[in-house]
């Protein structure tokens, strides 16, 4: 019986001591997770704001956001700021700069490469300003 239970225990301490050393060492990677379908306003002909939820993101060296967010058609991106908050999850808007006219009710094809996790691509919809 006394085997039973050293050797029960032994590979309960096994088991366990892996993830208490990367608890106690910090080499865990951090994963973001999108919180939900990003939204897209426009501001005016070439300008838009695009906002979405993530877990709290990482970072830079330089302090900038750990983020990148890309548009299918070639559209600038600000860097992205944090604005608030939804839930438990951290709002951030980045404005959007278009050449060409950014039309209303149009859909584009974003895609977010969040910090330690693969890029998402989202088609977004461009709505109408805020108070229209």
């Amino acid at each position: 019986m006394l085997r039973k239970t050293l050797t029960v225990s032994l590979l309960a301490a096994a088991a366990l001591a892996p993830a208490a050393a990367q608890a106690a060492d910090g080499s865990a990677a951090h994963t973001a997770r999108l919180g939900g379908q990003p939204t897209m306003f426009q501001v005016d002909a070439h300008h838009a704001t695009l906002e979405f939820a993530a877990d709290r993101l990482p970072r830079t060296a330089s302090g900038a956001v750990d983020a990148r967010v890309l548009f299918a058609g070639g559209q600038r991106v600000s860097a992205l700021k944090p604005v608030g908050r939804h839930g438990t999850d951290i709002r951030y808007r980045a404005t959007v700069t278009s050449t060409s006219d950014l039309r209303v009710g149009a859909k584009y094809t974003v895609r977010i490469r969040l910090a330690g996790s693969p890029a998402v691509s989202r088609l977004v919809k461009l709505h109408a300003p805020k108070g229209y």
